[in-house]
């Protein structure tokens, strides 16, 4: 296995890679980068929001989607039980996606500041990509570097979790604000120079921010004393303008100049396949988004494999089960956000009362769009009909190579929305819906499960990490062992932040559920 060099807020990052050779070698001084345009800089911090590269995107999508139910790794190149799926991953793999992000955000962001004095639609949009990469890093881990993050320090003090998750708000606000102007002069040419998600168009730049805001505002809305913040929040993103059709959704398109995507290069090395989590509830519905997510098997099944199976598998083992069906297209390009998630998000916003003074009273209205939009986005026929579906329930997992890996799934909620639900049931629906929708976008479900429980996700068959539990699963990454290399001093000032005060991956974040 390859180790590439990273240099990333002044230390020495490591990025673990798969099995093969010749990868670029990222230059790494975020204080002294090469003087080139703000926007060419703007690109490189792109690669964050879908992880297109083949190693990043085994780290950043792959690695822990363990936790979300819906990919997983079916592999021998972590040590024994020191991997995601046992929550004990090695300590080079629970830190790469800090490093990953650190250093292409923080490297770049710098240089724009100095270039463009901090105003500007490219200095925004930098600011954007900031907040959504570091949004990610504070929903793995918890406390972090943010606001005293500067140019010329190897060090910074970490923000415990509601002075960070704040100040990303005021950024993203200042950032939507500026594009509130720039959305009716439509493309902007210097933007549109390097962006593969919008080719500059700031109307649909604008919703994508308003839409990571109300995400992130649904996020932390079960936080202690957040909730009237949080309101305000997800009210001032709807009213300024959201995702509202498929032609709103960002998708990476970096593979189609390419001719490779991440997915089909870590497939490629046997290291990732469906997890029979998502395949099994999606069983159980019939769902026929199946063709758009995951190969068929020999005999036309769907079947996924079980992430923290009882015995550790190699690729070999389960070579006939579903692949994702994007690793089998070098040019498809990879989700980075979907429109379907905004009307998700309404809908549960309205289960919690908010939204009334927008004239949005109607959950039911929101979890059908969202439900058709993703039928939409994958152009799969057969949304009426699934919408309306009240008898059939998530499947089991029936595994045919290992029966110990078989699970009986827990979630018995059907699909149609009845008024007469509770309102347990109609959040249930809610996330469970969402996260099917949100394929490939690992993140959210494993933030939905950890704040509310939903959807049920199956746990591994054992445990390698005594700070965990089979029940409730991992709840964060610790932090990175580089941090306490190099910024020693701040990192375990920053261990007291954490819930519980102790750095482990079972340790519970500000805004999850603590039982």
């Amino acid at each position: 296995m390859k180790i590439i060099k990273y240099i990333g807020m002044g230390t020495a990052l490591f990025l673990a890679t798969g099995c093969t050779s010749g990868f670029e070698e990222y230059n790494t001084n975020p204080y002294r980068p090469p003087v080139v345009p703000a926007n060419t800089l703007l690109s490189t911090m792109f690669q964050v929001y879908a992880s297109p590269q083949q190693n990043s995107c085994q780290m950043n999508n792959t690695m822990w989607a363990c936790f979300s139910g819906q990919v997983t790794t079916p592999t021998t190149w972590n040590s024994g039980d020191q991997a995601f799926a046992y929550y004990n991953a090695i300590e080079r793999f629970n830190q790469a996606t800090w490093n990953d992000f650190y250093g292409k955000i923080y490297t770049n962001l710098f240089q724009i500041e100095k270039l463009t004095e901090k105003k500007g639609l490219i200095y925004h949009i930098a600011q954007v990509t900031r907040v959504f990469a570091m949004s990610r890093i504070a929903s793995l881990q918890g406390p972090l570097p943010y606001t005293q993050v500067q140019a010329g320090n190897t060090s910074a003090p970490y923000d415990d979790e509601k002075t960070a998750w704040h100040a990303m708000f005021d950024d993203l606000n200042a950032a939507i604000k500026v594009l509130e102007e720039a959305a009716p002069l439509g493309v902007n040419v210097d933007l549109a120079s390097v962006d593969q998600f919008y080719k500059g168009d700031c109307k649909r730049w604008l919703k994508f921010a308003n839409t990571l805001k109300l995400r992130m505002a649904i996020r932390i809305s079960g936080a202690a004393g957040e909730a009237d913040y949080a309101q305000q929040q997800a009210e001032a993103a709807v009213r300024s303008g959201v995702m509202d059709n498929v032609n709103d959704s960002s998708w990476d398109w970096t593979n189609s100049n390419m001719g490779v995507n991440g997915y089909n290069v870590v497939d490629s090395w046997g290291e990732v396949k469906a997890n029979a989590c998502l395949v099994s509830y999606m069983n159980g519905y019939n769902d026929p988004r199946r063709e758009k997510y995951f190969t068929q098997r020999k005999d036309g099944s769907y079947m996924g494999v079980r992430s923290g199976s009882q015995n550790i598998p190699t690729p070999s083992t389960y070579a006939d089960y579903s692949r994702l069906l994007i690793a089998t297209n070098k040019a498809a390009p990879q989700p980075v956000m979907y429109a379907a998630e905004a009307a998700f998000l309404c809908a549960e916003g309205i289960l919690k009362g908010w939204f009334r003074d927008l004239g949005m009273t109607d959950a039911k209205e929101y979890y059908e769009k969202g439900i058709r939009l993703s039928f939409e986005e994958y152009k799969v026929n057969g949304a009426d009909d699934y919408i309306n579906n009240d008898k059939l329930k998530p499947g089991n997992h029936d595994d045919d190579v290992n029966k110990n890996d078989n699970y009986t799934n827990k979630s018995q909620v059907t699909i149609k929305w009845n008024n007469s639900d509770t309102p347990e049931v109609k959040l249930e629906k809610v996330l469970t819906q969402k996260w099917i929708a949100l394929f490939l976008d690992p993140m959210n479900g494993w933030a939905d499960y950890r704040r509310t429980g939903y959807p049920q996700i199956f746990p591994a068959t054992r445990l390698a990490n005594n700070t965990c539990t089979i029940e409730r699963g991992q709840r964060r990454l610790h932090f990175a062992e580089s941090e306490y290399r190099t910024n020693k001093e701040n990192t375990e000032a920053a261990v007291s932040l954490i819930h519980g005060g102790q750095d482990t991956n079972g340790a519970d974040l500000w805004w999850a559920l603590k039982n």
